[in-house]
């Protein structure tokens, strides 16, 4: 994971290596915080990362209404769900 401030929040970028042997779908709730009360969330869906493979993804995270974004902004992963295809 990868957090890098912007003018209008906090760029974050993700990956997930399937070390499953079947697709799976990786749900990823995430917070950027700044430990001084900036504190935004967003949830990745990372659909269908075939075994063996990588799956990426990035948002920009929070607003400039939460006023400046972090210069070290923390990452802190609150869920991780992994979804394994069945089929």
């Amino acid at each position: 994971m990868r957090a890098t401030p912007e003018r209008s929040g906090v760029r974050t970028e993700i990956a997930v290596v399937n070390t499953n042997e079947r697709k799976t779908t990786y749900s990823v709730q995430i917070s950027i915080a700044d430990g001084a009360g900036w504190t935004a969330y967003d949830r990745f869906w990372l659909q269908d990362v075939p075994p063996g493979k990588t799956g990426r993804d990035e948002a920009v995270i929070g607003s400039a209404d939460m006023g400046p974004a972090p210069r070290t902004p923390k990452i802190y992963v609150d869920e991780f769900t992994p979804l394994v295809d069945r089929s």
